[in-house]
């Protein structure tokens, strides 16, 4: 079974998809070596395979293992690299040449070998940045930018209409994370300037309107591929999400009572309305810490390149 997170490499899986025949996949591949500073299409290759990740379902690279066209045995082609190597420092300006730059992250430490040296693994995941490109010398002085994917037949050039539509999906998902963004501002006003009554206010008035939970229930569907990643920030909308659930249960229930008048209430209506603002206050301050986290941590998604 090939791998689909980074703790899940050993070398164990890797002898098990050497043995089953695999060389090149749809989500992994071997490469032996860092292409040579001279070999300007080994850097190409690499590059390509870089961006056809990230433009797809994402993948990773294992470096340190023989090509399978050499038909050694399965120990030989577990070369590896000396562990003094600084790879991940060498690795790292291949993604930074993707257009606009490739997301990456390594295992370390990295797999060890009986020879000594270890094998590293570099995880790209699939971006909600696409589409991804980089650059080669044309004719003259121009550069071309080129666009690919990654299939069970390796890296393929993507067509105008793939690249097209990775353009209007970009822009479709950042539009969507804007109105996320004017959701959380929404919710975290309301629970502000609505809900939290403070002082004489707590004892004789109530908040009146539910959050609306429609679009930001929509808008996290529509960008998963985008949020999926962001652990820190699902927490943060989950939270903000269940409370606010709750606190319209509370407002449903207390606007029944206040509609029928407090006949049958075991308390008077000043002490009614006191009890009932702080149950929602003690829901809505940690809705607006929520909300002020959220919006700091899409921020800087959306401000990322």
């Amino acid at each position: 079974m090939i791998p689909t997170i980074l703790e899940a490499w050993n070398i164990n899986v890797i002898k098990h998809l050497l043995v089953q025949g695999y060389y090149e996949a749809e989500t992994f591949d071997f490469k032996e070596i860092l292409p040579d500073k001279q070999n300007e299409k080994d850097k190409i290759r690499l590059l390509k395979t870089c961006c056809a990740f990230a433009n797809s379902s994402g993948g990773f690279l294992v470096f340190g293992v023989k090509d399978a066209k050499s038909n050694e045995p399965i120990e030989s082609r577990l070369v590896g690299f000396d562990p003094t190597f600084d790879f991940p420092e060498q690795f790292g300006s291949y993604p930074q040449r993707c257009l606009p730059s490739v997301a990456w992250d390594f295992k370390n430490p990295p797999i060890q070998l009986e020879n000594g040296n270890v094998v590293h693994i570099i995880s790209i995941p699939r971006s909600w940045n696409v589409p991804h490109c980089f650059e080669i010398q044309g004719s003259g002085s121009d550069k071309l930018k080129c666009f690919t994917k990654r299939t069970n037949k390796g890296n393929e050039d993507m067509s105008y209409e793939e690249i097209r539509m990775a353009f209007l999906q970009y822009y479709e998902k950042r539009l969507k994370l804007q109105l996320l963004r004017a959701e959380l501002e929404d919710i975290k006003k309301h629970a502000v300037e609505d809900l939290i009554k403070q002082g004489y206010d707590a004892n004789t008035n109530f908040g009146m309107g539910e959050f609306s939970l429609t679009v930001i229930e929509t808008v996290l569907a529509d960008t998963y591929t985008i949020l999926a990643g962001q652990k820190e920030l699902l927490q943060a909308i989950t939270e903000i999400r269940n409370r606010s659930r709750k606190v319209n249960d509370l407002l449903r229930i207390f606007y029944r009572v206040a509609t029928v008048g407090w006949r049958g209430a075991n308390l008077p209506p000043n002490v009614e309305i006191e009890k009932h603002n702080s149950n929602i206050e003690m829901l809505c301050e940690p809705i607006v810490l929520a909300c002020t986290r959220a919006l700091t941590l899409l921020d800087e998604i959306m401000a990322a390149p």
